[in-house]
């Protein structure tokens, strides 16, 4: 496809030559508060054909002989929302939908022959109910047969739809270049209307978000398509003004139909030192119709690692499983280390070291710690992807956190030293090196030290709530309009119900997790050895406990009263002093209980 379309580009410019027309629009496109008149001009000797439903003019398309006022009567009348893109059990489709005008010009001669290159602005009219909330809006134009066609559209289940498979066949899940489609994409901000309009490849992205309604897209900017990058600041935290590809993660994907998780993750991410994703959400239009919230965001590729830390994108290698994928670049140093891996014994010092030569150990830690904290229930065995730089260390990027903060109950060690071949969400392949790791007493230590620090600083609540209220505070409201669009969520009132479960979980999950690591590594062996002493009992007014031989492990201390009321709590490594008044308490250490009396 990719070659196609340039061999088209290169036709279409050398039989226009130097004289190809453009068609200058009075307004650009963006956000107005008021419908206006629009005009249309190009050279004399030629006359402009437009069109409003995204497809691009041909010489049947509507003559433009005046200016345009911009009203509902310019909105595509294609409907394409009531087009079926998913399966049955997943099929919605409302009664309406909000619209945008989006006006294509092109110029033509006197024998109707294009003699310029499209033309495509897209207008979001607050007079006319258009209206995104604050989010900036991107609007797709699109050939309808490449979008919907049976044969050749890439959103609609068509020729490659097997009835046995259903939920993992279609169009949408054919990938290539063969399934890339060329587009034109706009997007706008809402405080000034920067932003880009140009033609780009649009391809279908994800798993799950391919099947849905609201489909997962990649943008690919192509020098074949007339410029090689997004030229434009669409994240503010990003070291560049530009990017090569983006991934529109659209809202109804993540699980639980609450479409913030993943922004929540990735911002926990950065602030642990973690490689992460940017992203920010927006309001897509195809073809002049309202597609949802999506988060356009950036793809962990050799071009994120480019952008981000510098170097030629070739001399990156970037793997997308532990089956050894590779992403970009090549794959046999990473294959060549799990291979030695598979019968390594890392409690030698040696091999744990020359593991150490390979990896970057305090990413893999921070890496490990977020995808347990969190709850990650589509990991590891799936959204894995690593990178060195050259023969470098490799290093983890987390990405796709959309099963996530809910599952409190989610054994998320077990899964994470799986020795099944499971296939999802774990296996033995994807567990290899952590499990290894655990062989050695050093990295225990180090792995225990980092996951305690971060229970008591960056994963507390008091650090976390804020990423939660800012992400609510986003996209609030434009829920209703999203519900509307595709029923995921139902409506706000669900969507916050959903949310404030997230809020309890991320107030709850460090007690829980301290719990959970303690008792993972009571099973390792860690707290065989550990001893607690009572002194003095019978005490005046304070019971001082000591824990003897332990090394790193933080245990869990609790004061009941004899009727096994809980009347404090609190975690220690080596002692603890606890103020009590006279009375006769059991104090549970760990799994051991002791009576003590305070005087």
């Amino acid at each position: 496809m990719k070659k196609i379309c340039f061999i088209a580009f290169i036709v279409m410019m050398l039989r226009l030559g130097l004289n190809a027309q453009t068609v200058t629009f009075s307004h650009s496109g963006g956000f107005y508060e008021s419908s206006f008149s629009l005009e249309l001009t190009c050279d004399p000797a030629y006359h402009i054909r437009y069109t409003t439903n995204g497809a691009a003019p041909d010489a049947n398309s509507t003559l433009y002989t005046g200016p345009l006022y911009l009203n509902e009567g310019l909105y595509s009348n294609s409907n394409i929302y009531t087009i079926p893109t998913t399966i049955d059990e997943l099929l919605f489709t409302p009664d309406s939908v909000m619209k945008c005008i989006i006006i294509r010009a092109c110029a033509f001669d006197n024998d109707e022959n294009c003699v310029g290159t499209v033309t495509t602005q897209s207008y979001f009219i607050n007079e006319l109910g258009c209206d995104t909330h604050g989010l900036p809006a991107m609007s797709i134009a699109a050939d309808s047969s490449d979008l919907f066609d049976y044969y050749t559209g890439i959103f609609v289940k068509g020729v490659n739809f097997d009835p046995e498979y259903s939920y993992w066949t279609g169009n949408y899940y054919m990938s290539g270049d063969e399934w890339e489609r060329v587009v034109n994409i706009e997007f706008y901000e809402t405080a000034d209307n920067s932003g880009v309009n140009q033609t780009a490849g649009l391809r279908t992205h994800g798993g799950t978000a391919r099947r849905g309604p609201q489909k997962g897209m990649k943008l690919y900017a192509r020098q074949e398509y007339g410029t090689k990058r997004f030229y434009h600041k669409f994240f503010n935290d990003s070291p560049k003004n530009s990017v090569k590809h983006l991934v529109l993660k659209p809202f109804s994907c993540q699980w639980f139909s609450i479409g913030i998780q993943d922004w929540i993750c990735n911002s926990m991410a950065r602030s642990i030192g973690l490689e992460y994703i940017l992203s920010r959400p927006e309001a897509l239009f195809i073809n002049g119709e309202y597609w949802g919230i999506y988060y356009v965001s950036e793809r962990p590729d050799s071009h994120y690692l480019e952008d981000h830390f510098g170097h030629s994108d070739d001399d990156y290698n970037v793997i997308g499983s532990w089956h050894g994928e590779a992403e970009d670049g090549q794959n046999v140093n990473f294959i060549q280390m799990m291979q030695w891996l598979e019968d390594a014994d890392l409690s030698d010092s040696t091999n744990y070291e020359h593991l150490c030569s390979l990896i970057d150990v305090d990413n893999f830690i921070n890496y490990y710690c977020l995808e347990l904290f969190i709850a990650n229930n589509d990991w590891p065995a799936n959204n894995m992807r690593c990178y060195q730089y050259l023969d470098g260390k490799w290093r983890w990027i987390f990405f796709d956190g959309d099963d996530c903060l809910q599952k409190m109950d989610f054994d998320v060690f077990s899964n994470a030293t799986c020795e099944q071949n499971l296939g999802w969400p774990t296996d033995a392949i994807s567990t290899l090196m952590f499990r290894r790791l655990l062989e050695n007493n050093d990295f225990r230590s180090a792995f225990y030290t980092r996951f305690e620090h971060l229970l008591s600083n960056q994963f507390d609540y008091a650090a976390t709530n804020p990423y939660l209220t800012f992400a609510k505070s986003l996209v609030i409201d434009e829920i209703p309009q999203q519900a509307a669009r595709f029923n995921r969520p139902k409506n706000l009132s669900s969507w916050i119900n959903s949310v404030n479960d997230i809020d309890s979980f991320m107030g709850d999950r460090c007690d829980n997790m301290r719990d959970r690591i303690n008792e993972f590594f009571v099973s390792l062996g860690e707290n065989q050895s550990i001893t607690a002493s009572i002194f003095p009992n019978p005490t005046h007014g304070q019971i001082h406990i000591n824990l003897t031989d332990n090394q790193f492990t933080t245990i869990k201390i609790q004061v009941f009263s004899l009727v096994g009321t809980l009347l404090y709590e609190e975690y220690a490594t080596t002692s603890l002093a606890i103020d009590m008044p006279t009375g006769i308490y059991l104090i549970k250490i760990g799994n051991s209980t002791q009576r003590v009396v305070v005087i």
